[in-house]
């Protein structure tokens, strides 16, 4: 790595995939990293990765070898013989249940990249190849951090502590950064709140899955819609493997834990209204567990002073509008370009940098958190305006991602530069909240 011209040193809280994805790119433009991960490893909760077409073009403005590290691991229609023309499809939205069970509603194409999906585990561990091991600190939990005159301390649940001169949180939902950076009772008003669903997921062999659903429902990625519940499942590993989940929509979870084992009994007896694609689907899932779905409530600000958070310590998500990982990598590149800039000499200048990725991302990644809870109802049938009328439900599929997909990615990065110079222009007061 070349030598940085900067004063500064650039402290991630948390490896998954954003903050892995942020340290890259900050390394590429010579900006000196350290990460504190709380695990003894870098690992990723979860099954199958989808992301869209706007986080696939940041992708190789963040840095090039990310976006070449995905398009060698993911998967697309095109590994299965004979679907080459499903190519630039992102899914097919077919009727569950009814009259049309089984047939196709719409094909949604998402151009140029189409569906690319892979599992998380493999592109993390692929990401942490490009991470010099020098600069990672194992089993370092951050219990909270205090705000110094010239920098932040991060204190850990071992007992010790470390100076930092500006400070990134990327981890996670239950993000210990974020209950410090805000206020104690805008922290627990904004506590992960259950969304109102939860699934059943497993990844299943192809071969389990063509016997299950048949050919065409098992290689092209599908979303089953029904009445208070829907299913997807889209192929991943070159097409060895298939990604699968039922989501259910009930308003109360009353458990302690996030995740539910249930009786399989239980476990049918959400598919029972959902026709027999979703039933032999769910008859292969494995394991009856239920995961509730939780999602982050919009707090005020993503910043304050010289911390900052991104990815789901900021804005987590539910599934339903694929974007949750696709907005850490968003993330990810504004904040590579702001930090990066020329203009940013010292610690004291990341507020700015820190105040512009606030005013640039918080709208479009809180949108993303509330259209994404809309979803769970549209694909159960039950939004208003729109239930279960073909027209309207063409009509509304175009537009719910249109917006997500169509982002101009160095436009974005542009207006938060613009937004960025006009704050060191006029900084005067790095106490107050990172908002414009």
């Amino acid at each position: 790595m070349a030598p940085s011209d900067k004063t500064f040193t650039v402290t991630i809280v948390g490896g998954g995939i954003g903050g892995l994805a942020l340290a890259v790119g900050l390394l590429r433009r010579h900006v000196p990293v350290q990460i504190y991960e709380a695990a003894n490893a870098f690992t990723e909760i979860g099954l199958g990765l989808s992301i869209g077409p706007a986080a696939h073009r940041a992708m190789p403005l963040i840095d090039p070898q990310i976006r070449e590290i995905y398009d060698s691991l993911v998967t697309t229609h095109a590994d299965s013989p004979g679907y080459e023309e499903y190519r630039q499809t992102w899914f097919e939205i077919v009727w569950a249940s009814g009259m049309k069970e089984g047939e196709v509603l719409m094909e949604l194409k998402a151009l140029p990249s189409g569906q690319t999906t892979l599992r998380r585990a493999n592109f993390l561990d692929a990401l942490v190849g490009l991470i010099p091991k020098e600069i990672v600190h194992f089993k370092k939990r951050l219990e909270h951090y205090t705000e110094k005159q010239d920098g932040v301390e991060l204190v850990f649940d071992d007992g010790s502590a470390v100076q930092a001169d500006v400070v990134v949180g990327c981890d996670g939902i239950k993000s210990r950064v974020k209950e410090s950076m805000l206020s104690a009772e805008e922290s627990m008003l904004t506590q992960p709140r259950y969304s109102g669903m939860y699934c059943y997921r497993a990844v299943l062999d192809m071969e389990t899955m063509v016997k299950a659903v048949g050919d065409q429902r098992a290689r092209v990625s599908s979303i089953y819609i029904g009445k208070g519940a829907y299913a997807i499942s889209y192929p991943i590993m070159r097409a060895q493997k298939v990604n699968t989940g039922l989501y259910v929509l009930d308003p109360t979870w009353d458990h302690d834990t996030w995740v539910k084992p249930v009786t399989r009994e239980r476990m049918h007896q959400d598919a029972t209204n959902m026709g027999r694609y979703v039933r032999s689907l769910v008859e292969h899932m494995p394991d009856a567990s239920q995961w509730a779905l939780f999602e982050h409530p919009p707090i005020s600000t993503f910043c304050r002073s010289r911390v900052a958070i991104m990815g789901d310590a900021a804005h987590a998500s539910t599934p339903h509008q694929g974007a949750g990982a696709g907005q850490a990598i968003e993330d990810a590149h504004v904040l590579a370009e702001l930090l990066s800039d020329e203009r940013v000499e010292t610690g004291q200048d990341a507020v700015a940098a820190f105040k512009a990725y606030d005013h640039i991302r918080r709208p479009r990644t809180q949108k993303v958190v509330s259209s994404s809870r809309e979803g769970a109802d549209f694909f159960c049938l039950c939004l208003d305006g729109v239930e279960d009328d073909e027209e309207r439900l063409k009509a509304a599929l175009q537009s719910r991602f249109r917006w997500l997909w169509d982002l101009d990615i160095p436009e974005q990065a542009q207006r938060a530069k613009t937004t960025m110079y006009s704050v060191l222009e006029s900084l005067t007061d790095n106490s107050r909240p990172c908002n414009l």
